[in-house]
């Protein structure tokens, strides 16, 4: 008789320890995917900033070198560069759509 009461309560707190795992494996671990999400997207984010800017910092350095000119003409060329590439995008961006019933 007192082995049946050893697995009964032994069901019991397995079962129990089950649904705490559960529990947490719905909450929290996803909790913490998510924050290391964040945090390497952002991490990535400045970094990506960093490589963006010292690559057009040689990119003009470059330039200078290899044009004969002063310092003006690579700023003028990329200049022109990104305004081409902007207006391209500013084209290809859509209007937000109507709101019916709306003043």
């Amino acid at each position: 008789m007192a082995q049946e009461g050893a697995d009964w309560t032994k069901d019991l707190l397995d079962r129990l320890d089950h649904y705490i795992d559960v529990v947490r494996s719905n909450t929290t671990d996803r909790l913490v995917k998510v924050a290391r999400i964040l945090v390497y997207g952002v991490i990535a984010l400045i970094l990506g900033s960093m490589a963006g800017i010292i690559a057009l910092i040689a990119l003009i350095r470059v330039l200078d070198i290899v044009l004969p000119r002063e310092v003006w003409l690579p700023y003028m060329l990329l200049g022109a560069i990104f305004l081409v590439a902007g207006m391209f995008a500013w084209s290809k961006k859509s209007a937000p759509a109507a709101k019916t019933g709306e003043v």
